[in-house]
């Protein structure tokens, strides 16, 4: 379960913003998946054409997780 918490974190990190975007290569169907259910993205497309974006959770977390992670490095 945490490998999969960890895939979607990287996920979450490589979105620029909140447009329509493909997501990195290696991102798995799965991991897609549970990042909208979780309400952090919106998926759409067919299989090799799939695009997500950040919804509004997804861009708070995001931005929540990047200032902790430079709170951490100070």
């Amino acid at each position: 379960m945490e490998k999969q918490i960890i895939k979607i974190m990287v996920l979450l990190h490589s979105a620029d913003g909140m447009a329509w975007q493909s997501p990195p290569k290696g991102t798995s169907l799965k991991t897609l998946s549970e990042a909208e259910e979780q309400g952090f993205i919106l998926i759409r497309g067919e299989f090799q054409k799939r695009q997500f974006r950040l919804t509004e959770l997804g861009s708070n977390y995001v931005e929540r997780d990047k200032r902790r992670l430079e709170a951490r490095k100070l």
